[in-house]
């Protein structure tokens, strides 16, 4: 049963959506752009479980849509996104997951506000992949999130806000996965100023967040960060951003500090583009503590030919805990890392093929050794085109 944050964001989206069909067409555009796909999945070790050689195949399929009212100072939006997949050897691993975030903007010639409500019903499988590693079991994951971020300008190239953030957490029928439900709310503020025409800029922000689990181990987790940030643009066609700063966070056994950073390079070419980053953040996970993740991610996109393009993307995961928790005798740590490589071939305007091989690997303490995983999928896409109501 959703609780009480999760009822909160279904309640809002709901008020999201009849505001969207509520309001006069006449004074506003609306656009539509639905996108659909079909495929066949082939997956060895999907659990990656240490020494599993199973393997399963089944298909697998999405449908998302993405419905706006645009006026000259508003945008009202609302994205749902429903995959599915099945297979005949391991109906454990079935799933349905859905999706859905609604958003509205306001422009004023001074200020501007955003409100996003999202709402996600996934599984551990897709939650954990990469952030607690628990990925041994199928068990139903909810989530439910807010975000108010208002802006204002105060001159032509200085300007500041604020983004408030609460993310409600629930794992459904998890006892003794190591997963528990956790709320985690967020308030930044920041200031920017812009440093050149070309739209070199330097922001400052500084961010308190606030952690509580329940269940037996039930507890409070406080954080703290202030970053200084830099973006520019090194050459012609690539551009560049920075951030880096120091962090706290204090649990009722200990207290720790330390450095945050997130760094990224992008390169756009003609026909290819390439982007590099590295971050290292402090998160909450299902385990109910925050962790301090160390993320590095590598992607090149290529267009071999006006029909067919190809991309090869890495990312290398490492997630820590930041200080002891009750009820577990040391931190605990996570891998992961995944390669992909795609390629994909445009039929027409609105069809294309695609076939997409990943890998990954995953090793953390609570196993004997690294987990190993493949998998491949081919699938139909559908792409339609953006639409006028």
């Amino acid at each position: 049963m959703l609780r009480a944050g999760t009822q909160l964001t279904c309640m809002a989206l709901c008020s999201a959506s009849a505001a969207l069909f509520a309001q006069q067409a006449s004074a506003a555009e609306w656009r539509v752009m639905p996108s659909a796909y079909v495929g066949t999945s082939y997956a060895e070790n999907p659990r990656l479980r240490v020494d599993d050689n199973d393997s399963v195949s089944g298909a697998i399929g999405e449908l998302k849509a993405s419905l706006q009212r645009v006026t000259e100072r508003s945008e009202l939006s609302l994205r749902p996104r429903f995959v599915a997949a099945r297979y005949s050897d391991d109906e454990s691993l079935d799933s349905d997951d859905q999706f859905v975030t609604g958003g509205y903007r306001w422009m004023g010639e001074r200020s501007e506000y955003n409100i996003e409500l999202g709402l996600t019903r996934d599984t551990t499988l897709t939650s954990e992949l990469g952030s607690t590693g628990l990925v041994d079991s199928n068990r139903r994951h909810q989530t439910g999130t807010f975000t108010v971020a208002p802006k204002v300008m105060f001159t032509e190239r200085v300007s500041g806000g604020l983004q408030m953030y609460l993310a409600d957490n629930r794992y459904i029928d998890a006892d003794a996965t190591g997963l528990v439900n956790y709320r985690y709310g967020a308030l930044s503020l920041f200031s920017s100023i812009v440093l050149t025409d070309a739209g070199s800029s330097l922001t400052v922000t500084a961010q308190a967040g606030r952690l509580t689990t329940e269940g037996l181990f039930a507890q409070e987790t406080r954080d703290g960060t202030l970053r200084l940030g830099w973006s520019f643009q090194p050459w012609l066609l690539w551009s560049a951003s920075l951030s880096a700063g120091p962090s706290t966070v204090e649990t009722a056994l200990a207290n720790d500090t330390g450095w945050v950073f997130d760094g990224e390079i992008k390169r756009l070419g003609d026909r290819w583009s390439l982007t590099a980053a590295a971050s290292r953040n402090q998160s909450p996970t299902g385990r109910g503590v925050l962790t301090r993740r160390d993320e590095a991610k590598l992607s090149f996109d290529r267009a071999l030919t006006e029909r067919l393009s190809a991309s090869i993307a890495a990312r290398w995961i490492r997630s820590e805990d930041l200080l002891p928790q009750q009820g577990r005798v040391k931190a605990y740590q996570a891998d992961f890392a995944q390669l992909s490589m795609a390629t994909s071939w445009r039929l027409s305007r609105d069809w294309s093929l695609s076939l997409q091989l990943t890998g990954n690997t995953q090793d953390f303490e609570l196993a004997t050794e690294r987990a190993n995983g493949y998998r491949a999928s081919f699938n139909v896409l559908w792409n339609g085109q953006p639409q006028s109501l």
